[in-house]
């Protein structure tokens, strides 16, 4: 399930905006194509940093309160990545750099431990299950100074 859709990162940007960020050519066409990607790998961001506590992506019909917390954080993901990666802009705007310094703070610690998710019951966590082989040595019979002289 999606964090966030392109709608509303066009939304949040607004028609003009959206089209300047997303046409490749001139910037001044909306493509929903480039739009589908910058959602896609601002959730793969957030994927990527919540994988390493829970299993993801998080099921927001299991847990809907935390739909509108993941879809704040991912849209500032996503609208620093359009705005980073328009041929058309030659830099990304001071709060646009602060919101996505702080949803990438917020998203290491969540994934660090240091914050939870606040949901009513905890998603799905990952569990480390380790069945490679155990190599266990026992104490050596004979040491050096058992053996010496032999």
């Amino acid at each position: 399930m999606a964090y966030i859709t392109k709608e509303q990162l066009k939304e949040r940007l607004g028609d003009t905006l959206y089209a300047r960020l997303t046409d490749r050519e001139a910037g001044t066409t909306i493509d929903d194509a480039v739009g589908q990607r910058i959602v896609d790998d601002a959730e793969a961001l957030a994927n990527g940093q919540l994988a390493r506590r829970y299993a993801t992506p998080i099921d927001l019909a299991t847990h809907p309160e935390l739909a509108d917390v993941l879809t704040a954080r991912v849209l500032d993901l996503a609208e620093y990545r359009a705005w980073r990666d328009s041929p058309f802009v030659n830099d990304v705007p001071e709060r646009i750099r602060f919101l996505y310094e702080d949803a990438m703070r917020w998203f290491s610690a969540v994934a660090a431990g240091q914050l939870d998710l606040p949901a009513s019951s905890p998603p799905a966590s990952r569990t480390a299950v380790d069945d490679s082989p155990r190599y266990v040595s026992h104490p050596r019979k004979f040491t050096e100074q058992e053996l010496d002289g032999l």
